[in-house]
């Protein structure tokens, strides 16, 4: 978050970073966890991905929009798809493949910025979905409040 993140001078390298952090991990991380869980014997398996609402595109694309941070919204975004792609593959097996935005956070990754929750507070936010299979639907965007928020 500390480079530049401006769309018509961005250091590409610096998406490729990204995207191997927040896209090709989870990627290689739900592709190894699958197996596991398609043998558990403890009701539907449940994948939630960690998402963000600078990764809707819906958000990034109305005119009050104003944190366009490339290299992060990027990847999130394509994690996002990857979240659809993989909620459509693994329905009939009755997955529940959902991704959660816990909201404004205050992390390393924002230089524990001023007014957000704290790590714990956003992890609760994850916690209903991730541990309770709160959701029946599979394929959801969710935000921080648990309303259905926009792709």
């Amino acid at each position: 978050m500390g480079k530049d993140q401006n769309a018509t001078t961005i250091d590409v390298a610096l998406i490729r970073e990204t995207m191997a952090t927040n896209l090709y991990g989870l990627i290689e991380t739900t592709k190894a966890f699958i197996p596991l869980l398609r043998k558990s014997t403890t009701g539907a398996p449940v994948i939630l991905n960690v998402s963000t609402d600078m990764a809707s595109n819906a958000r990034q694309a109305s005119p009050e929009s104003s944190v366009h941070v490339v290299a992060y919204n990027t990847s999130k975004a394509a994690a996002n798809s990857y979240t659809i792609a993989l909620a459509h593959e693994l329905k009939g097996e009755g997955f529940k493949v959902n991704a959660v935005t816990p909201g404004f956070t205050s992390t390393k990754l924002n230089f524990f910025g001023k007014g957000g929750k704290s790590p714990r507070d956003g992890a609760g936010v994850l916690l209903p979905w991730a541990l309770l299979g709160k959701e029946d639907r599979t394929g959801l965007f969710i935000g921080q409040k648990g309303e259905e928020f926009p792709w």
